[in-house]
């Protein structure tokens, strides 16, 4: 995970070789540290404050569960993913001029979506990226297409976020909460092509690669765009049907279900130490369901999502390894993998 201590070994190259590697051995350690002090804290938050001191009132609750939403929500999530890695076969054509066929594409997205569960964030756009050059992909249109899929995808998240963001639900933070729509047109704004491609140079150049160098088009960007908005208004529907069939009884209106998922998801994925945001999107979705919810509905409807979301990603993952096999990845997929880091 080299790309993320960039700074670390700016400073690393100013001492011996030795003081360098230390540093980057400490600030790999510290990366480590951090992974399990913010567990314990989120565990002491979602377990310990809001279940284990609320036994009580867990034990009192009158639980509903729903099958069919619950049921109908997994499908509906599986199905939009399907519909994501669609999204992405349009990028790789129109970067790369590559066909590839449908079921390759789901193929290719499904497996390298599973790199979301190590730390660093970056295993999801190699193992992608990889895939993606074994069915003729050029190495520049593969690598490019993974990045700004996947840039695209957390622009239009943000974008969603922002606006749907449930004021009500943010307690103390509903004053600042009330202007996050002032937040949209900086993110519309990275749309515009010749930044983009600046962002993405400076990011090259930060992680010690070559730029990647790609003819985006506005025309390009905002249709990508607009399809990862529609993807995200579904996912969140998908979650309101969710917290009905965990918590039926919870006054969750479906624009705050919304606004509550895509805010708790890009916040757990930008924690690029927390793999998959694992605790972090928790945290989120408790806290901000806790005002319709209720602490203990709001703690156990987040912990359930983890298992919800997890299920609509490897169900399918089993169907595509049923169809296509697992990849076989060789010694020099494993070295490209460690420079893309």
């Amino acid at each position: 995970m080299y790309h993320s201590f960039f700074w670390l070994r700016l400073l690393a190259g100013l001492f011996t070789e030795r003081t360098g590697k230390r540093i980057l051995k400490i600030s790999r350690l510290a990366v480590r540290l951090g992974q399990v002090l913010l567990l314990f804290l989120v565990g002491y938050y979602l377990i310990y404050l809001n279940l284990v001191l609320n036994w009580q009132a867990l034990a009192e609750q009158q639980w509903s569960f729903r099958l069919f939403p619950f049921m109908a929500s997994l499908l509906a999530v599986a199905i939009i993913f399907a519909l994501n890695s669609q999204i992405w076969r349009m990028i790789v054509f129109a970067l790369s001029g590559k066909h590839l066929k449908a079921g390759r594409a789901a193929y290719i997205w499904f497996i390298s979506n599973l790199g979301r569960y190590l730390p660093g964030k970056v295993w999801q756009l190699a193992g992608m990226a990889v895939l993606a050059r074994r069915e003729g992909v050029s190495a520049v249109g593969a690598t490019a297409s993974a990045i700004i899929g996947q840039v695209v995808h957390l622009l239009a998240g943000a974008a969603v976020g922002l606006y749907f963001l449930p004021t009500e639900l943010t307690g103390a933070f509903a004053p600042l909460a009330h202007w996050a729509w002032l937040g949209l047109p900086p993110v519309i704004i990275f749309l515009y092509p010749p930044l983009l491609r600046k962002l993405l140079s400076l990011a090259s150049r930060w992680s010690g690669k070559p730029p990647v160098e790609v003819n985006l088009k506005l025309r390009d960007l905002v249709v990508w765009f607009s399809l990862n908005v529609l993807v995200w208004l579904a996912y969140g529907c998908c979650f309101y049907y969710f917290v009905k069939a965990i918590y039926p009884q919870g006054d969750l209106s479906l624009a705050a279900a919304i606004g509550v998922y895509a805010v708790g998801y890009i916040i757990g994925f930008l924690v690029i130490f927390a793999p998959g945001g694992l605790g972090v999107r928790e945290t989120m979705f408790a806290g901000l369901l806790s005002a319709v919810l209720g602490e203990v509905g709001a703690t156990v409807t987040a912990l359930g999502s983890r298992i919800w979301l997890t299920l609509a990603e490897l169900v399918p993952v089993v169907l595509v390894l049923i169809a296509g096999g697992l990849p076989a990845f060789e010694q020099n997929d494993l070295e490209t993998g460690r420079q893309d880091e």
